[in-house]
């Protein structure tokens, strides 16, 4: 089993609207795509300046599941759809367990 973490910050020009059709692109990726077994996505309701808005976490079968979905044609489409509107960074790890 595979688990991708990702920590997203958002552009500081990203209304709220923009915020809220990225959540939603990212949870219907989530629940398309046959490679991801289970996902959990939350907003950080915590401050600080090391702090993220929000985090994905999605488990794979292994790491050929999980490149078929960075590859594939959804998550290329989510990104330029989505996430480069409104994405400033991200921390990604992905780790067996």
């Amino acid at each position: 089993m595979l688990r991708h973490i990702v920590l997203v910050t958002f552009k500081p020009t990203a209304c709220a609207e923009a915020r809220e059709a990225w959540r939603e692109a990212v949870t219907g990726l989530c629940e398309t795509s046959p490679e991801v077994l289970s996902h959990t996505l939350g907003m950080n309701v915590g401050s600080g300046p090391n702090h993220h808005d929000a985090a994905l976490v999605a488990d794979f079968a292994d790491i050929a599941s999980f490149r078929r979905y960075v590859d594939g044609d959804m998550h290329r489409a989510y990104v330029a759809d989505h996430a480069r509107h409104v994405v400033d960074r991200i921390a990604a790890i992905q780790h067996e367990h």
